[in-house]
């Protein structure tokens, strides 16, 4: 089940946000490996030209729920068709108690006609 919900508008582009949350404590994303997102169909086939490519950015620094996000653009690399998506973002993150993560929080994502 995903973490989040957005809708966007074919022809939009806009941040779109995973967040991930330490259960106590602190969580910070690790610089390296970069955090980086897939963008998965209705089927669960990966969408060409939106697969590992990495996030746009991160909250830098010791959080309790840290974001992660990417800019989409709804046409490009590829046009969208009106639908639902998953974005599922991978990242490492080291929590306050010292134990290194890695972590996968998704948005589903529905894709609206474009106004008319």
């Amino acid at each position: 089940m995903p973490d989040n919900f957005a809708q966007v508008r074919r022809g939009e582009k806009r941040p779109l946000y995973g967040q991930v949350a330490a259960l106590s404590g602190t969580l910070t994303i690790a610089a390296s490996p970069v955090p980086t997102c897939t963008l998965y169909d209705a089927s669960g086939a990966p969408v060409g030209g939106l697969t590992n490519v990495a996030a746009t950015g991160y909250d830098a620094g010791a959080q309790a729920a840290p974001r992660v996000w990417y800019n989409l653009d709804s046409t490009s690399p590829v046009a969208l068709a009106p639908g639902f998506f998953t974005l599922v973002f991978k990242l490492s993150a080291t929590g306050s108690d010292g134990i290194d993560r890695v972590l996968e929080p998704s948005v589903e994502v529905q894709v609206l006609d474009e106004i008319s």
